[in-house]
């Protein structure tokens, strides 16, 4: 019944967004594993749209996510609720990383493009630092990132 309510809703909602005109984005056409983590010695554009994808658009572990933020399990709050928000995931918004902007060593600067229904587009740079073999979105961006949507959480990793 749950389900059923579910789809029905995602349904609506879908058919409201096209009535006012806004594009829906789709589902990534290949999953990411439940221990995603992002390790190639120089990361792509495209790796770090994987990043910020499991992070904010997958139902993962804690963990798994603690795992892809500087802050570890203390910075998971906010990829989980904007998960649960709904914010930047299909049907109702998007995310990707247009270009890596830059390198110093261990951290990597990017630029983020992030869409959600009703809502304007965030164009922000942002930082991933690599830590124990695989690249994480650094605490600075995440609050930066908390600021900017105008979350109301306490961000202090």
């Amino acid at each position: 019944m749950i389900n059923r309510m579910r789809l029905l809703l995602l349904a609506a909602l879908a058919s409201v967004a096209t009535l006012a005109g806004l594009t829906l984005t789709a589902p990534a056409a290949q999953a990411l594993p439940a221990d995603f983590t992002l390790t190639e010695e120089n990361p792509t554009a495209e790796g770090l749209s994987q990043v910020v994808e499991f992070l904010v658009a997958t139902p993962a572990s804690d963990a798994a996510k603690a795992r892809n933020l500087e802050g570890g399990m203390d910075a998971v709050i906010v990829p989980k609720t904007v998960y649960n928000l709904g914010l930047f995931r299909a049907p109702r918004g998007s995310s990707s990383i247009t270009e890596v902007t830059g390198r110093s060593g261990n951290s990597v600067h990017a630029k983020l493009q992030a869409a959600s229904a009703g809502r304007p587009t965030v164009n922000m740079t942002i930082e991933f630092k690599k830590i124990d073999g695989n690249w994480r979105l650094a605490n600075n961006s995440l609050c930066q990132g908390v600021k900017t949507v105008g979350l109301n959480i306490y961000c202090n990793v």
